[in-house]
């Protein structure tokens, strides 16, 4: 570039009084990198005159070279200004040539009609003409160079492109960076880089087509500098780049999904899928299509096993990529602990996840609901254990990969867990619970289910149902179906007892609870004036067939009869009643004694009419005595004896005193008198002393002694 710095000095003579003086007044240099500025004093004004800036060469299509400008002083120039002179040469060194003026003061550009600069570059400057007085010509400011592009073909699938620079350097306007441009198809302009060098390479990504290219780089001012348009015919020889796989996923048909990223090649025509199978890559399928970056492999069983993939994309002269990086779809399996009620995830590493593998995240859904996420591993840790589910609740789950930046994800198989518990029994029954004799044993009755898996059964006894229950036995299998045992720590006679039998699974865990037995209790309390027992117990009602009725039992002073006093029919009234009169065993010790037996109706499922029995009730008569106080043997009280009701004939002692102390008679047949003789010779009348001991039913003794008088 022609450069050129002029410095003027100019002296302005000051009117006045004060004559003679001059200031030399200097002026700096323009704002523009590596250039100078002319300056030239309008002695009329005292102005500085500036040249024009050149900016920007533009060579159009068919050659023509557009220049542009700006002006650097507007003040002064629409009064001086004369003429925009344009010189041109094909020579840095010149010579330069005038080719034009321009004599409007406000017009900035020029075109230079001819210059055939697509094929023979120029270098352009221009110049101020100013009047004051006579015309002289500002000299040169800045020099330009039209953009000269030339491209060759190496036959290796690339464009080289080289052109000439603006300036060297660049003014300081200039925005620095050449924009290269293509066109293809025709018409069809797009910038395909930029760069602050004088060459570039451009990679072919069409098969076969005439392409151009086109250089431009702009100014601060607004306008824009362009090379000539120049190009040739280019061949892609050069595969797609390597597609960057980013996920393989396996959808909820069990099925792979693959997905990546679109390659940027114009000609890119689509994707070829690769498996691998039996130890081979094999082509199973191709995607047609740049922007489809998505593919489910219809033959996949991704939901059976791992599988492999990877993707080489193809171009429109089937140049084909190397293989993509693969990628092996997520398997999940399960081991289950029925007993721990947990399961165990197990799944394949995931490789070759894009910005490296994060992270695992575990989601679950539990019976059909939404997932939610269970929990995350980091990326060296590929297990799982799904703790404290629910017995009998579904369980979904699906491991997710994530990189390490939260924004690839890929899914693995659904795995579906049904939280069973050990095989339970079809029944578990409490057929009866019966008090036995004495009153602090009760038999349970068992009806089991000999196919379940149980490893043992426990008793459980409360004393009442809200009490707590205490483990009273354990029974281990195999056992029959049917099998009793016995509670012999309780006194049935104070209170009713609720049972229960729970099955222990092969976990050693207490799973199925059966129906809840309570025994009868019964309670007897005597009426001595009406000679009558009166007996209260609750309903026996857990049996699954009903309760048909009662049956009564009775001992008297120990003996049990036969059979039942009485019948009474099943009322569902909660608690029972019954009044014995038992004013015909007055000759006894007034001793009694009940226990109640529930009979099951018919309707019991499994066939059974059962029995139970409550605890034996005692109900004791108070003994009741009259004694007379004479009696004639010659009369109707013929013998002398007390006159009584219930009392124990056991601990009986009847014996008769003269007034001596002598005895005179002594029985312990509570049915046996004196008969008035002494030593077999009627005994003198008299009064004689006796005394009486008994046992009454409560087991007290009772001794009375009186005087009887004895007539004849």
């Amino acid at each position: 570039m022609q450069k050129r710095i002029f410095w003027f000095l100019s002296f302005l003579i000051l009117a006045g009084p004060i004559t003679g003086y001059a200031f030399v007044k200097s002026f700096p240099k323009l704002p523009y990198q590596s250039h100078s500025s002319n300056f030239r004093i309008n002695r009329a004004s005292g102005s500085a005159i500036v040249s024009p800036s050149l900016r920007c060469l533009s060579v159009q299509s068919n050659g023509d070279v557009v220049l542009s400008w700006v002006l650097t002083d507007t003040s002064t120039l629409s009064n001086l200004f004369n003429a925009y002179l344009i010189y041109s040469s094909t020579n840095p060194a010149g010579p330069f040539s005038r080719i034009d003026s321009v004599f409007s003061y406000s017009t900035t550009t020029y075109t230079n009609v001819g210059a055939n600069a697509n094929n023979v570059s120029h270098y352009y400057y221009v110049q101020l003409r100013y009047q004051n007085g006579s015309l002289t010509s500002a000299p040169p400011v800045d020099t330009l160079h039209s953009v000269m592009l030339t491209v060759t073909n190496p036959g290796n699938g690339t464009a080289q492109l080289n052109w000439t620079p603006l300036a060297t350097p660049l003014p300081h306007t200039s925005l620095k960076w050449y924009h290269v441009y293509r066109e293809y198809p025709t018409n069809v302009w797009k910038q395909i880089d930029s760069t602050q060098s004088l060459r570039y390479i451009d990679t072919i990504t069409i098969c076969h087509a005439l392409i151009n290219y086109k250089i431009e780089i702009s100014d601060s001012c607004g306008c824009t500098s362009v090379s000539n348009v120049t190009g040739g015919t280019f061949s892609n020889i050069i595969a797609p780049k390597v597609v960057l796989l980013d996920s393989v996923s396996v959808n909820a048909g069990g099925q792979a999904t693959l997905g990546w990223l679109k390659d940027p090649a114009l000609d890119t025509k689509g994707y070829i899928i690769y498996k691998f199978t039996g130890g081979i890559w094999i082509a199973i399928d191709t995607v047609h299509g740049a922007a489809v970056t998505s593919f489910t492999p219809p033959s996949s069983t991704a939901g059976s096993g791992m599988e492999t993939y990877g993707v080489a994309a193809y171009d429109s002269c089937m140049n084909v990529s190397v293989l993509s990086e693969v990628q092996n779809s997520l398997f999940v399996s399960s081991k289950k602990d029925i007993c721990d009620m947990s399961v165990l995830l197990t799944w394949n590493n995931f490789i070759h996840m894009p910005n490296s593998l994060g992270s695992y995240t575990i989601l679950v859904s539990v019976n059909g609901g939404g997932y939610s996420i269970a929990g995350t591993t980091p990326a060296s840790d590929t297990t799982f254990n799904a703790t404290h589910l629910t017995p009998e609740s579904t369980y979904c789950f699906i491991i997710v990969a994530n990189d390490a930046t939260a924004k690839i994800t890929a899914k693995s198989n659904r795995i579906c867990y049904t939280a069973t518990l050990p095989s339970q029994p079809k029944f578990n029954y409490l057929r009866a619970a019966s008090v036995l004799v004495p009153n602090t044993t009760v038999k349970l009755t068992a009806f089991i289910d000999v196919t379940a898996n149980a490893k043992e059964y426990h008793f459980y006894r409360a004393s009442s149902p809200t009490a707590v229950p205490v483990h009273i036995a354990s029974v281990k299998t195999p056992v029959p179906a049917n099998f009793s045992i016995v509670d012999a720590n309780v006194d049935a006679s104070v209170q009713s007892y609720y049972y229960t039998m729970h099955v222990v699974d092969s976990c050693g865990n207490e799973r199925t609870i059966s129906n809840e037995d309570e025994t009868m209790w019964l309670q007897a309390s005597s009426n001595d004036a009406l000679a009558t027992n009166v007996l209260s117990w609750n309903d026996y009602s857990r049996w699954l067939g009903g309760v048909n009725s009662y049956n009564i039992y009775r001992a008297v002073d120990g003996v049990w009869a036969s059979g039942p006093i009485a019948n009474i029919p099943f009322s569902n009234a909660g608690m029972n009643t019954y009044s014995d009169n038992v004013s015909a065993f007055y000759p006894t010790s007034g001793k009694f004694e009940y226990y109640i037996e529930a009979l099951e109706g018919s309707t019991d499922p499994y066939g059974y009419s059962d029995t139970s029995h409550s605890n034996v009730a005692e109900a004791l008569q108070n003994a009741t005595f009259y004694i007379p106080n004479a009696f004639k043997p010659a009369g109707i009280n013929k013998v002398f004896k007390p006159v009584w009701t219930f009392v124990d004939p056991t601990d009986y002692h009847f014996a008769i005193f003269d007034r001596w102390g002598e005895k005179l008679f002594e029985t312990s047949d509570k049915n046996a008198g004196w008969d008035g003789t002494i030593k077999g010779k009627p005994g003198e009348v008299n009064a004689y002393v006796y005394l009486i001991s008994f046992k009454t039913a409560y087991g007290e003794f009772v001794d009375r002694k009186g005087t009887v008088t004895l007539l004849r």
